[in-house]
């Protein structure tokens, strides 16, 4: 192993026992005044991380006007990043072309699956359900083919638009708490995007479930969200029937329309079936998955006083809250509902409810104390520490349950309260992947392409949303390229965007980030980054050093440590970028910049938030 590497690797094992120290206080030199380092800890905690310049201009106004500007998005002009959003084309359709996309897609495999059999001699099976919807294998090597091929699949598309959307947004907007915010409520309340036609719907649930409704009541979100026909589909809802029989002509239009959703690629009808008379037979039944999801992982949390009785009876008061699927939007049936008296968490619901039925079960939940204990101590775990104090939590109920659930006020209450100000908060949490990545991006103001030149513009989304899906030989030639995008080097650092398979969403505990392997890899995109390998991402070590001599290795070294980190650094970090990034006795006196911020950005300081 060579002296770099020697010392490169002393950085990496760094940051393993410097996370998990509980507060950075202790074991950092602090050297910004106090005010100062309240500005920076703000900074770090309700945006995706400060950009040059960004100190100094929260100084000059004062944190709690930045806080109050921040808490009002609507009077900041974002008009600039929206624009960018814009381009976007899948992002902007309606719910029925969005479900018409998908329903184009599923032809396409089940025409491609049709023909496969026929070459290999065999029938289509008429009870096989259809496919996965992904692109055919490519041969990497047909550039024109590939891009004309995988530019068909617009549903699969539409995952890799959604995510460079948000990291759009994550990188440029000005409204920084309200992205984080979107971020926190969209993993509360998580969908996974590699299930059937989540692909698509996940985009309506991005701009009109959860971007419309984090700054009003949690009431209005929690019931957009039980509307949602990306999560009715993700947990099953939309397939939670009261059980009945199913008379022979409602069994020949529900084929017929199969049929005529599919066209020529519906696989053909069962000759052996074709001649037997349809009987009446049983159909739907009680699904549990999201009643029971919504009182543990939404709302009461796993703790919350309900029981599986609770459980069932609250599936039954959703049923019949499904999908249109020729629109793509919500709709309740009367004729798939349990109109049967239930009783939920000791409250009756009579007969006859109706709709009715879920609407009361979202007024019960939201108004039970365990909801308002629940996600207060979630979003204090997300701003405050990984531990909150319980009076905190405690504290923020009452706000919760006095304002009605007022998600603007509730979050308010958070960021002004001594806890969340208070220099024990600094620095007690480690960013996740996406937090790190961007805020690098941010930290060495580097410039965010949105949309790559045709006709990669068509390739790359398609292809990244195929690799999330899981379809490896996307995945394989996107890792195996010299270049990645910066959604891709998220996903290898293991939070995927939009793809949580669990319904529980990624840890809000950050410390769940912590390993040797993980901090490997992040010091890994720290070199791509100066290195100039992330494929959308402009780094010029210029927009950091702002004219400093390279051949005065200390200045450089100071200049950086103050942008980057805003000159909080342990004597341990420092003596290891001495070491490694500046030049050693009787070599040219001349910095790498690219090697120094790598190494900083690497280093168990930047880590923190």
């Amino acid at each position: 192993m060579d002296l770099f590497h020697l010392r490169l690797s002393r950085l990496v094992l760094l940051p393993v026992s410097a996370l998990l120290i509980p507060t950075v206080g202790a074991a950092t030199v602090q050297e910004t005044p106090a005010d100062r380092a309240e500005v920076v800890h703000v900074l770090n905690r309700i945006t995706f991380g400060p950009r040059p310049g960004d100190v100094k201009a929260v100084e000059k106004t004062g944190v709690h006007a930045y806080l109050e500007r921040q808490l009002h998005p609507e009077t900041i002009d974002d008009s600039a990043v929206e624009k960018q959003v814009a381009q976007f084309e899948l992002l902007q359709m309606s719910p029925q072309e969005l479900s018409a996309l998908f329903l184009d897609d599923t032809k396409r495999a089940l025409k491609r699956q049709q023909k496969q059999l026929a070459a290999n001699g065999q029938a289509a099976n008429p009870a096989q359900p259809p496919p996965d919807v992904q692109p055919p294998p490519l041969s990497p090597g047909k550039m024109g083919g590939m891009i004309e091929e995988e530019g068909k699949w617009r549903s699969v598309a539409a995952i890799g638009q959604l995510e460079q959307a948000k990291l759009v947004r994550a990188v440029n907007s000005e409204r920084q708490l309200q992205e984080v915010l979107v971020d926190f409520w969209s993993n509360h309340f998580n969908i996974d995007v590699k299930k059937g036609p989540c692909r698509v719907w996940k985009i309506v649930d991005d701009r009109d479930v959860i971007r419309p409704h984090i700054w009003g009541r949690f009431r209005d979100l929690l019931e957009a969200s039980a509307k949602s026909p990306a999560m009715l589909h993700y947990l099953d809802n939309a397939t939670n029937t009261v059980e009945r029989m199913a008379s022979p002509m409602e069994q020949q239009m529900q084929a017929m329309a199969i049929r005529n959703a599919l066209g020529d690629a519906a696989p053909p009808a069962n000759p052996a079936a074709a001649n037997e008379p349809l009987k009446p037979k049983k159909q739907g039944g009680i699904n549990e998955n999201y009643a029971r999801e919504i009182m543990e992982l939404h709302t009461l949390g796993v703790d919350g006083g309900y029981t599986q009785k609770d459980v069932q009876e609250v599936a039954r008061c959703f049923t019949g809250w499904t999908i249109e699927r020729r629109t793509g939007e919500f709709i309740f049936r009367p004729r798939l509902h349990d109109n049967g008296p239930k009783v939920v968490l000791g409250r009756q619901i009579p007969a006859g409810g109706g709709m009715q039925d879920g609407e009361t079960v979202l007024d019960i939940l939201v108004s039970h104390p365990s909801c308002a204990h629940f996600i207060s101590r979630e979003l204090c775990q997300r701003f405050v520490s990984d531990d909150p104090p319980a009076a905190l939590v405690d504290r923020i109920a009452g706000v919760f349950q006095k304002t009605g659930g007022d998600l603007r006020q509730v979050t308010e209450a958070i960021l002004t309260s001594p806890e969340f100000l208070s220099p024990a908060s600094y620095g007690n949490k480690i960013k996740s992947p996406l937090e790190f990545a961007v805020s690098a991006v941010r930290a060495s103001q580097s410039a965010i392409i949105p949309i790559d030149p045709p006709p990669f513009d068509k390739l790359r989304p398609t292809s990244e949303g195929a690799a999330i899906m899981g379809r490896g030989q996307a995945a394989d030639r996107i890792s195996n390229a010299k270049r990645q995008s910066l959604n891709w080097h998220i996903y290898e650092l293991g939070e995927p965007l939009f793809a949580c398979t669990p319904p529980t969403g990624y840890k809000e505990n950050s410390r769940s980030w912590v390993s040797p392997g993980a901090l490997i890899e992040r010091l890994n995109f720290a070199m791509a980054l100066t290195e100039q390998r992330v494929s959308d991402i402009r780094f010029s070590p210029q927009n950091i050093l702002a004219g400093t001599d390279l051949d005065k290795p200390r200045s450089v070294l100071d200049q950086t440590v103050a942008v980057l980190l805003q000159n909080n650094i342990t004597d341990a970090t420092q003596k290891v970028l001495v070491q490694t990034a500046l030049p050693t006795e009787g070599e040219s006196k001349t910095v790498n910049p690219a090697k120094l911020i790598a190494l900083i950005l690497g280093s168990p300081e930047f880590q923190r938030k």
